[in-house]
């Protein structure tokens, strides 16, 4: 079996690889000069397949389109896949919402099932994945509870529990650390997901098979079990990519998965040999090359991971400890992945002692106890929380099995009062009053729960938000208050000179200005987030708005190497917008452009392109500079990327909530590195969709 896998693969390859000398300006024409619904509709789904990053989604949708219009269930199933895909795998809920909401109406049977069942179940493992608390704790309750009764479940009901349950089990305990039981269940939920789906046909069954062998090749208990996974996992793969259904679709293949699968192949050596390995490992650094985006996690981590694990795999301990300390440096500065570096300073631990390099191999040990100290209490707390659930979900069956008892014993009771009461005409009026009015308490009594529930939940997220900005503003506000009152008492004594004392008064005036701007700041998201009416927008000169706000820094924060620069045509400078906001987002960024910049340059510059109806307004530095990986992170609530320099961590975050309700975008520019720069973009008359839309 595996000398014939090599040449199947090779061949794929070449199929992916030949697949990226298509021109998509070429499949455009071709699909304009199409004469047939359907050729047009085979060369959109080529493109499609073909796009990467954004223009998946652009491509998808003009594709959904057509499909509507020829009125084709496998082209609309095929494109709403990519879409929703592409909305959940972003967490745009509502995006993904509103085409969930398309697929129920445009698609019919097992096609409607299984792609509203995957996308569902995907939804919920990110939230299982990223969030804790009550939204967490309702979903596995639920599953655990479907459970109780399996056969009352469809196959599709049964496959997204048991793989929301096993993705829970992962995300409670790290793979190398886990107890027999934890392995144990996990596998089991995976196990059941492919029991069921093996059942069904492969062109609906598909979409869950990918994720299930990803993380049965993860669970693996050693290389041999891993690599049985794994063949299976690319077989699975080839297999789809030949059905009928997509033999016009040569380019659709999934690369993340054949990715992964190569991956788990390339580093079970000891399990089918070192050559068979050796062209796995190289098949995946070819395919991850070409295809960089489509990596599960980030490229760097993959290149990483799997180098150290297959030279580990095949003995060669140099070449694994020079990857794994570029894969524990890594993993260090990425939260989603410092869980791992403990099982990595274990590994690189054991490669120093088969070294012999015995000095190295200790002070790694001495890191691999520390950190597995750390490890041991969070896996204790995550344990704890999943007990809790499971008890709570045993709690339900208990009660729901009562309830069934007392139902059937009070079944009986009726029937004997049925019968006696069938004696009396009156007696039977009595039992349908006294059922009615049970059934009345009944309903009151559901309402009441559900009323509590939802008090409930909202006093916690109540509670988390007050701790939350207790937290983040007790030390922005004394602060503050610590330089006034102190700066106060020394402008009393007499013996300080005049020019110190004008010092600490502008000290006092400095740090007063700061704390009223940090108090507007919040009342003006207060404000903002309070309501969602639009906002007044009047014809306003911008020109004059830049050059004033360009005063007041100079006037109170100028430094003497910096020059301060608006550029823009005033001639052209006219927009429809909120003057008082507008102001309050360029002061805020000319202040944080100031803040951050010692020497240089801060540019102010606008302009408006009145045939797309749209105006830019920027603003540059020659600053230190935001990291790529915090360019997105700096725009949330109380963030800053020096926790030395003073600020609440605000004023982004509000420029963004402006920004937005005046139907605009702000972000950064990555392609500057000179120091940072904001762009905004908005529109120059009112737009025709309301504020607060989304696509």
């Amino acid at each position: 079996m595996k000398r014939y896998l090599i040449p199947v693969c090779l061949l794929f390859m070449s199929l992916v690889v030949s697949s990226q000398t298509i021109i998509p300006d070429s499949l455009r024409n071709a699909s304009r000069k199409a004469t047939t619904e359907r050729s047009r509709l085979e060369i959109l789904t080529n493109l499609m397949d073909l796009s990467r990053n954004d223009d998946i989604l652009v491509n998808a949708k003009q594709l959904y389109e057509e499909a509507l219009k020829a009125n084709d269930n496998y082209y609309k199933e095929a494109a709403l896949t990519e879409i929703l895909r592409r909305y959940i795998n972003t967490d745009q809920t509502d995006s993904a919402n509103i085409y969930l909401a398309k697929a129920e109406q445009e698609l019919k049977g097992e096609a409607r099932t299984s792609l509203i069942s995957f996308m569902r179940m995907i939804q919920d493992t990110r939230v299982i994945f990223y969030m804790s608390g009550e939204p967490r704790r309702k979903i596995l309750t639920n599953c655990l509870f479907k459970l109780e009764e399996p056969d009352k479940l469809s196959p599709y009901e049964r496959i997204a529990c048991n793989y929301i349950l096993g993705m829970a089990v992962s995300n409670s305990v790290m793979e190398e650390n886990m107890l027999k039981e934890d392995f144990k269940q996990g596998k089991e939920y995976f196990d059941n997901v492919l029991a069921t789906a093996e059942k069904l046909p492969l062109r609906y069954a598909y979409n869950f098979l990918p994720n299930t062998y990803f993380m049965l090749c993860a669970y693996a208990k050693d290389s041999r079990e891993r690599a049985q996974y794994a063949t299976r996992y690319l077989n699975t793969i080839l297999a789809y990519s030949n059905t009928s259904e997509m033999s016009t679709r040569p380019h659709a293949i999934n690369k993340r998965h054949l990715l992964s699968a190569y991956s788990s192949l390339a580093i079970s050596a000891e399990a089918i040999g070192k050559d068979l390995a050796s062209s796995y490992y190289h098949e995946f650094l070819n395919l991850l090359k070409a295809y960089p985006e489509s990596a599960s996690a980030a490229p760097e981590y993959e290149h990483y991971y799997t180098s150290a694990n297959y030279y580990l795999g095949i003995k060669d301990y140099k070449k694994f400890i020079e990857f794994s300390d570029s894969l524990i440096n890594f993993s260090k500065q990425i939260p989603l992945y410092k869980e791992h570096v403990i099982a990595y300073v274990s590994a690189k631990a054991a490669a120093y002692d088969s070294l012999r390099m015995y000095k190295e191999a200790y002070e790694t040990s001495k890191e691999y106890a520390v950190l597995l100290d750390t490890l041991r209490t969070e896996e204790l707390r995550k344990k704890m929380e999943n007990l809790e659930i499971e008890k709570g979900a045993n709690e339900l069956v208990i009660e729901k099995r009562t309830l069934e008892l007392k139902l059937q014993e009070s079944k009986k009771e009726n029937y004997l009062y049925i019968s006696l009461l069938l004696m009396a005409l009156c007696a039977v009026f009595y039992i349908f009053f006294r059922l009615g009015k049970m059934r009345s308490l009944y309903q009151a009594l559901q309402k009441s729960n559900e009323q509590v529930l939802v008090a409930n939940r909202k006093a916690q997220e109540s509670e988390e938000m007050k701790t939350a900005f207790i937290r983040n503003m007790s030390h922005e506000i004394r602060t503050p208050l610590n330089a006034i009152n102190g700066f106060s008492e020394l402008i009393t004594n007499e013996d300080i000179p005049m020019s110190e004392k004008q010092a600490f008064s502008r000290i006092i005036y400095e740090n007063c200005y700061h704390l009223t701007s940090m108090l507007n700041n919040l009342l003006e998201i207060a404000q903002l987030d309070s309501g969602d009416d639009s906002l007044p927008l009047v014809p306003t000169h911008i020109h004059e708005l830049c050059l004033h706000e360009m005063q007041q820094v100079k006037k109170y924060q100028e430094k003497p190497e910096i020059s301060y620069v608006v550029e823009g045509d005033k001639e052209n400078d006219m927009i429809l917008t909120n003057r008082t906001y507008f102001s309050l987002i360029i002061s805020h960024l000319l202040a944080n452009a100031n803040k951050f910049t010692e020497k240089g340059s801060i540019t102010l510059a606008y302009h408006l392109d009145n045939g797309a109806n749209q105006m830019t307004l920027s603003v540059t530095d020659t600053g230190c500079g935001i990291p790529q990986d915090k360019q997105e992170w700096i725009f949330e609530r109380f963030t800053k990327t020096n926790d030395f320099i003073p600020g609440s961590g605000l004023g982004l975050y509000l420029c963004r909530l402006i920004v937005n309700r005046l139907n605009g975008q702000i972000k950064t520019d990555p392609s500057y590195t000179e120091g940072s720069r904001f762009v905004i973009t908005m529109p120059i008359t009112t737009p025709s969709k309301p504020s607060g839309s989304s696509d």
